[in-house]
């Protein structure tokens, strides 16, 4: 079993991203294993394998050589197995989005990383604990990269207008439908990949914001070569019942698709042994232009984003809906990519004992096959917060029949 513990990722469409610990107990604490005792490129997820704890961080929080590896250490000594690090910042808030915490000669570096790399002392102290290590790595939310090319900025419809999305919220992405942005993304994954020794990349924000994006000049202009007619005349209130809606909404989500594969084409070929990992919406959140049946294949592992308050559903919608769309859309893409793609939920350490403990026991008794469960939260992780986020695993394999 994974538990991956995350400090946020991939927010709900249109809003951004969005307590407690877990129920009381320490989960046995066990030394991982070494690098030498397990090849990293033969890591896999056995169901019925041991229990695998994996916590995500921000890079950003850690000012010191010090406290990185006093994290590591704390991640060692809860079982952990996978420390996976934010390299290019997923929020507009106090740093812009798309600022990377790493020595980087493709995209802004944060102005207060001073003279060490984040990036490489994680590496380094992750590794010397026999810990491995992803890169988590948004891509079309991004105000650094608007800011620096403004043409690349999606665009909205509103009213009948083309408005950049900033405009219209809080939010600022740039447009898949753009080769060049495709391409500036792509290279900060090749960057990082080829510069660091991580054992696994995380895609995020691989997707749009609403159905209506994008519709700037270039995706007009294309759109209107390919499916003969401008996108800012569509009825979008209509949904997929109206033809013109559902064309568009295939269109576009293709070239989300295809820089997903690209993205992993170019990871394999710089590493092999690499893993490609994507944190991604609930299939049933159609308008955002993600489709799991396009891309899914590309990926080793896939993790939903199953934060049932932040959308407002009771325990249940994580089985029902976020886990059972995502199996829907990789059986799409065939039996062999569902078997081949590691389903890893994701899910909040912060949310109430009683709803979290609902879940777990509806997982356990009917999801018994999933290598893990991802665990995020938007605070840091203290050494006790590890251990309460890995004691909601207890019992995973005896309750429930797995």
């Amino acid at each position: 079993m994974i538990v991956s513990m995350l400090m946020g990722c991939g927010g709900a469409p249109g809003s951004g991203a969005s307590g407690a610990p877990g129920p009381g107990g320490s989960p046995v604490l066990t030394d991982a294993p070494s690098v030498s005792d397990v090849p990293r490129a033969a890591w896999t997820y056995p169901p019925g394998g041991a229990p695998r704890t994996e916590v995500v961080a921000r890079l950003q929080r850690w000012s010191t050589r010090d406290a990185v590896a006093y994290f590591m250490e704390s991640a060692r000594l809860a079982g952990v197995a996978t420390v996976h690090v934010l390299v290019k910042q997923d929020e507009d808030d106090v740093i812009a989005s798309g600022t990377v915490f790493y020595r980087s000669a493709v995209a802004p570096v944060w102005k207060d990383m001073g003279d060490w790399d984040m990036l490489a002392a994680a590496v380094e102290e992750a590794h010397a604990r026999g810990l491995r290590i992803y890169a988590w790595i948004p891509q079309f939310h991004d105000a650094a990269a608007a800011t620096a090319h403004p043409a690349w900025e999606m665009h909205v419809a509103k009213d009948g207008q083309a408005v950049p999305y900033s405009a219209a919220s809080r939010q600022v992405f740039v447009n898949p439908v753009d080769p060049e942005v495709r391409a500036y993304e792509q290279r900060i994954v090749e960057e990082v990949v080829g510069s660091y020794d991580v054992d696994g990349v995380d895609l995020d924000w691989v997707r749009y914001d609403d159905v209506t994006m994008d519709v700037g000049p270039l995706t007009r202009r294309l759109a209107e070569a390919d499916l003969g007619f401008d996108p800012l005349d569509l009825p979008f209130a209509d949904g997929l019942a109206d033809p013109r809606v559902a064309r568009w909404q295939v269109w576009r989500t293709r070239f989300v698709a295809d820089h997903v594969q690209a993205v992993a084409a170019a990871v394999r070929a710089i590493r092999p042994d690499v893993h490609v990992s994507a944190f991604v919406l609930p299939q049933s959140f159609w308008e955002v232009g993600q489709d799991l049946a396009q891309f899914g294949g590309a990926l080793d592992e896939v993790s939903p984003m199953c934060y049932w308050n932040d959308w407002g559903f009771d325990p249940s919608w994580v089985r029902n809906d976020c886990l059972a769309t995502v199996d829907a859309r990789l059986r799409h893409a065939g039996e062999a990519v569902a078997a081949s793609v590691a389903v890893v939920p994701a899910l909040g350490v912060n949310e109430p004992d009683d709803e979290t403990r609902a879940v777990m026991a509806d997982l356990a008794a009917h999801r018994p096959d999933l290598p893990g469960i991802e665990w995020f939260s938007y605070t840091p992780w203290p050494r006790e917060r590890m251990a309460a986020a890995a004691a909601w695993m207890a019992g995973w394999r005896t309750s429930g029949g797995g």
